[in-house]
């Protein structure tokens, strides 16, 4: 079950709130998907990880926003480790970590919060201090004085909402107002998302736009991967990728609204053939900022190819992903798709066959 999962927690991402509505100096971050207990007390205090389990977690998302390009945000897991107060000390930041779970029904949810917020207030129980939200009384809230970071839990229907909140002085204050802005935010949005029972779940097309059909797989496999081969809307995109949301004013412009990843070959979908020129001429400068102008395949004149130049690539000690040394942007009518490799000649084929896919999909 756990691709089905994957699909639900990519939907439930595209109605997570980016840090950017909660603060407009919260421009940078990371987001997750979570598919089962064990990936979720990633983000949560592993003393929860019983409760999940003993409740049916069904899947969600995790999502943190910072107002510092070097504060690690997952780092700062609600347990509040070493390792997280080491950063805190080195690097003070305001920060907003948001996991959403959606359980069976409303009565799981409603047991779950309670008994997540127990269990993670008994990480410290003799250090930590309940704390009141005024505007949302029916969460259970806590922190430990001298650290200025705030845990809070609350359900919502089916979902349960946790929050990690930081200030950079230890201000109740501060916290009690960062906490139930991320709220309000966060509930807005999931009140627009109907949840889904569990047979739903298995329901859900992993494919709805047929974007992955119309991605070249380098690979040919065509297993669920977070990072490999996924499909989200836009806002989740920027959850999944956020160095991306920099990007917003382009994306916007040309109207993109569904963005794929196909081992190797990102797809974008855009408003209209226009916009998709548009982008296809600047797509690549978003992916790879350091690169310069390559030559585009001979049957292909309009595809724009680049030579990766980051210097990174060239340092075995840097792990630079699935990065390659060529890209080329191709465009057919809406869709803008970027394909990679090491060779430029690779590179040019790679263009041709998702070119050829494209024209073969009579995508419109």
């Amino acid at each position: 079950m756990r691709s089905s999962q994957l699909v639900a927690a990519n939907r439930l991402a595209g109605s997570m709130a980016l840090g950017t509505d909660i603060d407009p100096d919260f421009k940078h971050g990371a987001g997750s998907a979570l598919t089962s207990p064990a990936t979720a007390t990633m983000y949560l205090s592993k003393a929860t990880r019983t409760v999940l389990q003993a409740n049916n977690m069904l899947y969600g998302w995790a999502s943190g926003s910072t107002d510092q390009a070097e504060f690690n945000i997952f780092s700062n897991s609600a347990g509040d480790d070493g390792l997280a107060e080491l950063q805190r000390k080195r690097l003070k930041a305001r920060f907003s970590n948001i996991t959403v779970l959606q359980f069976e029904d409303d009565a799981t949810a409603e047991r779950v919060a309670k008994d997540m917020a127990n269990a993670d207030f008994d990480v410290a129980a003799n250090e930590n201090q309940r704390v009141s939200l005024p505007n949302y009384p029916a969460a259970t809230s806590h922190r430990r004085q001298g650290i200025p970071t705030l845990g809070s839990t609350l359900a919502h229907g089916r979902y349960v909402l946790y929050l990690h909140v930081g200030v950079r002085d230890d201000d109740i204050a501060q916290l009690t107002s960062l906490a139930e802005k991320s709220y309000r935010t966060q509930i807005s949005l999931l009140d627009q998302l109907s949840p889904l029972s569990p047979a739903d779940i298995l329901r859900l097309p992993p494919d709805p736009d047929g974007m992955l059909r119309r991605a070249l797989n380098p690979k040919q496999n065509a297993g669920a991967s977070e990072l490999e081969y996924f499909t989200l809307d836009r806002l989740g995109y920027y959850q999944a990728n956020r160095v991306q949301q920099l990007h917003d004013s382009i994306y916007s412009e040309v109207g993109a609204d569904r963005f794929t990843r196909s081992w190797g070959t990102e797809l974008v979908r855009t408003r209209d053939e226009e916009s998709a020129e548009t982008l296809r001429d600047k797509i690549i400068g978003l992916r790879v900022p350091s690169s310069e102008a390559a030559d585009s395949p001979p049957q292909l004149p309009d595809t724009k190819c680049a030579k990766n130049t980051d210097a990174r690539l060239n340092d075995k000690f840097v792990d630079t992903g699935e990065r390659k040394r060529f890209l080329c942007a191709v465009q057919y009518r809406r869709y803008v798709a970027v394909v990679e490799a090491d060779q430029i000649q690779d590179a040019h084929q790679r263009a041709a066959a998702q070119y050829a896919l494209l024209a073969n999909s009579q995508t419109q």
